[in-house]
Order: C-alpha cells, then structure tokens, then sequence
C-alpha cells in the first residue's frame, strides 16, 4: 500500500510541472493583444519595411501583436468610408488624412497628459495642422512632404537656360516652360498643376470662399481667382505641357508626372520629397525650388503630415495608444528614415538625415519654411465640396473649351452652385 502511494505522489511531481507550464503557456497566449494597423505602400516606406517595424515593436512588446493591412492606395479611402460610415470592422490604427475622418478619431488628450508625452517634439507647422482638430488632438504626424518644383539641370544646360531661383514667379514659369520645350525631342518644358485651391491658388489670392465659411461671392469670381485660371489658360496653351491624354498615355498608373521628369523628358516637375530620392537612385542631375510666387502676394507651400490615428471604435485603445507613441515617435520615425525614405516629423530626429547637407535636401527644407496652405484648408472643411462645383471651369480651360477672355464669366456662372454647395457643406461639416 505505501509503495503505491509513493508511486502515486512521484507520479504527480513529474505531471506538475508540465500542468504549471502548460497553464503558464495559456495565460500568456490569453495576454497577447492583436491590433490591426491599415496603411498603404509608398515611396517613403514600404510593406516591407512597414511590416519590420511592426516586429521591432514586438521585441519591446511582447504582449502586443500588430496586425499590418497593408492596402492599395486607390483603395484606402473607400475601404475606410465603409468601416467608418458603418461603425464597425474598423481598424485599431491607420492613416486619417481626410478630415471628415476626424470625428471617428479618438482624442489622444487624455492619454498625452496620462503619459506626459512630448508633443514639442514635432514641428510646430505639422502639429498644429495635422494633429489637432478643433479642441481634439486626433492623431500624431508621421514625416513632411511637401510639394516641391524639381528641374533637370542636364536639359536646362542643354538649353542654354539658367535654373530657377528660390524667389521665382509664376511668370517666370511660363516663360521658361517656353523655352525649354523642344517638340523635336518630344519633350515638355514643364508639368501643369493637378488640380486648383492648393498652394499655387492661394499664391494667387485665389481662395474659394470667405473666412467665416459664408460666401462664395468675390471669392469664385474674384480677381485672383480670373488671374489664376488665366495664368493656367496661358500654360496649356503654351503647348509646353504635356496634356492629361499625354501624363495618362505615357505614365505609369498613379505616377503622374514622375516617369517623363527621370527619362529626361519634362525639364521641370512638381512633384514631391519621395520623388527626389527616386531622382537620386536613377542617376538624374536636378535641383529644387519651391512652387512659383505671385508678385506682391503673399506666398505658400503644398505641405502634408500623415496624421496618424486610432479609431475611436477600437477594443484595445491601451495597446494602440502604445504603438502609436513608437510608430510615430522617435524610435518609429528614426526606423522608417534609416530603412525607408521618409523625412521625419520631429525635429531632432529630421536633423539626423544622412544627407542633410546636400543641395537638393537643403532645398527641400527651405520649402518646409513656407507657411502652409493647409492651415486654411485644413478649417475649411467645405472646401473639396466647393471645389467639385466648379470643376467645370478647371476642365474647360484644361480641354481648350472656353476663351481667355470669357474665363470671368465662366466663373460668374459657378457662383449659385458654389453657394449651394458651400451652404450645404457648412451644415455637414461647420465651415
């Protein structure tokens, strides 16, 4: 009998501690908390490099699995209306770079003041554009860009022309657009804008409506306004840009105007920060300067932040609100500059670019000093909304369908439907 008690009590020392680690196994695995990160490919940071920032997040958080969605681009903003607009199968974090996102942000106040987290660390521009909404701080700003006018010096010496300097007018544009065009070669002596009411707009004076989000009158069918679409009128009939049939016949999808600008075939380009490093891989001499000013107006810069966000929806707001801090934080931002191509957000880590003193970066940070256009856009909701009610006149004068002299019309016939679109914008969005 003691003999099989003492087999019995031998038996369960040897099955004990299998019990304890199998328990111990069970309880970590019920600690581990999955998030889901959507973002999207891009010239600054890979799937790849993205989704190895996710793992270096997990060495220092092992309780914490960062799920990455990596989404098409074309795609993001449609997949984020229906999750958003439903309420549901949102993601725990993602990019929020449309403004009618914010309401579904969560406010990160409360947990900057709970972990006392530095907020100074960003540039200020950036932090107050990109980050803060109202009386809410809606996400973090992950790197600048900025929207840049790149030239070829190899087809401006070519030319025999001298390169643009920072202090450059819209005039000046065109008329070196002239001159660098050479038909024979079939290449342009420069790109059109995309699109009105971005920086190059308000260079013009050219806003869409008044401050206090009332009227479009004086605004739409300003003088500013007439100057800008004129300016534009003159550009595309320079025949030194490439038309929207040309960009879509001889461009990658979605690259615009980059592919002509490296095959040495568009003289000057604007286009932006990731487009500078791909210009340095691919060999091409260039410099930069920033968008063209307007005599005696005031001048701005096209400059972005990705505000970075957790959904007000997520289960887990403790563990994003920690990857949050590391995505976009120093060691984040540091990450994504040394295996990708960003510029990063936060002062001390930008400084820290590898090549900070050469011209071409030099450049692209005196663009940074510019005051930005999005301060105005980004409290004037209305302003897509408006924008899209006149769009006839952006085609018009793009397709050669309206004269140079009957632009003010055109304009002056937009202004009840750019009322009622501002009116009906207001009420959705407040201004």
């Amino acid at each position: 009998m003691k003999r099989i008690v003492f087999l019995l009590i031998c038996a369960l020392l040897v099955l004990l501690p299998v019990s304890v680690f199998a328990a111990a196994q069970e309880e970590t695995a019920e600690d581990v908390v999955t998030i889901n990160w959507w973002t999207i490919n891009s010239e600054e940071y890979t799937a790849e490099v993205q989704t190895a920032l996710a793992r270096e997040f997990g060495k220092s958080h092992p309780n914490i699995k960062v799920e990455v969605t990596v989404l098409p681009s074309s795609g993001f903003g449609q997949k984020m209306n229906t999750a958003l607009g439903a309420g549901e199968g949102g993601p725990d974090l993602a990019f929020f770079w449309d403004a009618n996102w914010y309401p579904e942000a969560l406010d990160l106040t409360p947990y900057i003041a709970r972990d006392n987290f530095d907020t100074s660390m960003y540039i200020e521009s950036f932090w107050n554009t990109r980050a803060v909404a109202g009386d809410k701080v809606v996400g973090l700003p992950l790197g600048v860009g900025a929207s840049i006018v790149m030239y070829n010096k190899d087809m401006f010496d070519a030319a025999g022309v001298a390169y643009p300097e920072i202090d450059w007018t819209v005039y000046d544009y065109l008329e070196l657009v002239k001159k660098l065009n050479n038909p024979a070669k079939k290449s342009w002596g420069g790109d059109a804008p995309r699109k009105p009411f971005r920086a190059l707009w308000f260079n013009f004076d050219a806003q869409p409506y008044s401050d206090d989000s009332m009227t479009v009158d004086g605004y739409i069918n300003g003088d500013g306004m007439v100057e800008a679409y004129t300016w534009l009128w003159d550009l595309e009939a320079s025949g030194g840009v490439p038309t929207t049939s040309d960009l879509d016949t001889l461009s990658s999808e979605g690259t615009g105007p980059i592919d002509l600008f490296l095959a040495g075939r568009l003289a000057m380009a604007t286009l932006n920060q990731g487009h500078m490093l791909t210009a340095i891989e691919s060999g091409v001499r260039f410099g930069v300067v920033p968008e063209p000013r307007v005599p005696g107006n005031k001048r701005y810069a096209n400059l972005w932040s990705l505000t970075s966000s957790i959904w007000k929806g997520t289960e887990h707001p403790d563990e994003a609100w920690e990857f949050l801090k590391y995505w976009v934080g120093p060691e984040g931002q540091t990450f994504l500059m040394n295996n990708g191509h960003l510029f990063p957000s936060i002062t001390s880590v930008l400084a820290e670019y590898k090549d900070a003193d050469k011209d071409y970066v030099q450049g692209f940070y005196e663009v940074l000093n510019i005051p930005q256009v999005g301060a105005w856009l980004g409290t004037h909701l209305s302003n897509g909304t408006v924008a899209r009610s006149i769009q006839d006149v952006w085609d018009k004068v793009i397709l050669n369908l309206v004269d140079r002299d009957d632009i003010r019309a055109e304009l002056e016939s937009m202004v009840p439907a750019a009322q009622k679109a501002l009116d009906e914008a207001r009420g959705r969005l407040g201004n």
